[in-house]
């Protein structure tokens, strides 16, 4: 098998912001990018869309654009129904990779302090989340906020929303973890509406870290991998706010290809 490149899905900005930070952390590599945008956000979606929808883009990413691995950049996939792709992934493309999100995410977590957390109402109530939760950290507060993927994917006022929670956090809660990767994307409105938050969590700057460290401890997986530094962009969906995004961190001549993936 042929070196072949890192695919990473995600239903829109969230995953374009791990991109960003893995091109600067790992840009060796070749990216595919494979947005759903036709169908954001996921954070409402039952466990059977959900699996519907990203079997469909995770075929495509190992099929068509010929990935050697994808990661879920998205936590309501990745701690809603990982297991269950992880199953369909090892019947039709056994020696393939597929990423995760959630383990990395909770073992970086302070289990020294309460910490509050900020995400999807899906993934608040991900079984596997609070299992790990449970596991690894003492005390934690859960808030869900069910619309600001949304409102991050359309320019509306973030900082006005985040600050309708203010009166669900503890003053004396100072570490908080945004377990959305759209939600880096406003980490300043959360600094900004939470002031005595003063340890943050960003998946932003833990994934690039966790696939740093995985190829480390297994080189032999890193093989499979090519390193060109290419990258490729594709969406479901042509949206304005989306492509401002990607000419503002990726560079005004970066190309985005618009797929079908019902074909």
């Amino acid at each position: 098998m042929g070196k072949e490149s890192i695919g990473i899905f995600d239903s829109g900005l969230g995953g374009l912001w791990i991109l960003k930070h893995l091109k600067v952390e790992m840009p060796e590599y070749d990216y595919v990018f494979l947005a759903d945008q036709a169908n954001v956000p996921y954070g409402d979606k039952t466990p059977e869309e959900l699996f519907l929808l990203t079997i469909k883009a995770l075929d495509f990413l190992f099929r068509e654009r010929k990935c050697a691995g994808v990661i879920l950049a998205c936590n309501t996939i990745s701690s809603t129904i990982y297991d269950r792709l992880r199953a369909w992934k090892d019947e039709k493309y056994f020696g393939k990779i597929l990423f995760g999100i959630v383990n990395p995410t909770v073992r970086s977590l302070s289990n020294n302090d309460k910490v509050v957390i900020f995400a999807t109402p899906r993934t608040c109530k991900s079984d596997v989340y609070e299992r790990f939760l449970k596991s690894n950290i003492r005390n934690y507060l859960k808030i869900p906020l069910p619309e600001l993927a949304y409102l991050i994917e359309n320019g509306g006022d973030t900082y006005s929303y985040i600050s309708s929670f203010k009166n669900q956090v503890p003053n004396d809660i100072t570490s908080g973890a945004l377990l959305c990767t759209h939600y880096g994307i406003v980490k300043d409105d959360f600094k900004k509406a939470f002031p005595n938050i003063k340890e943050w969590v960003y998946q932003e700057e833990i994934i690039p870290k966790y696939l740093k460290d995985y190829f480390k401890e297994f080189p032999e997986r890193e093989e499979f991998f090519s390193h060109n530094s290419s990258l490729s962009i594709l969406v479901t969906k042509e949206n304005d706010i989306f492509k401002k995004f990607a000419k503002e961190w990726f560079g005004e001549n970066i190309k985005i290809e618009l797929i079908d993936l019902n074909k």
